[in-house]
């Protein structure tokens, strides 16, 4: 390991995780699957709403439609294919 970076790295000390914060987000992460809101939501069909970005995408594709064609055009007129 000749670069000054992987000599700093080497030098570094492992980390080992904080046992106590660990054990906190433990209970944080049970107590939140285990609230009744959670299986409420469960429980509930979800709903099925119109995504807005579904009305983007035709317009997209004309976008990369005119796209193509103007860089086909300008190919063609570049390389006097005809």
């Amino acid at each position: 390991m000749t670069d000054p970076l992987f000599r700093m790295l080497t030098t570094l000390p492992s980390v080992e995780p904080d046992a106590a914060r660990s054990e906190r987000v433990r209970m944080r992460c049970r107590a939140a699957l285990a609230s009744p809101s959670t299986a409420l939501r469960a429980s509930r069909p979800a709903e099925r709403r119109p995504r807005s970005g579904s009305q983007v995408w035709p317009l997209v594709a004309m976008l990369g439609v005119a796209y193509f064609a103007e860089v086909m055009r300008q190919a063609v007129s570049l390389y006097a294919i005809q």
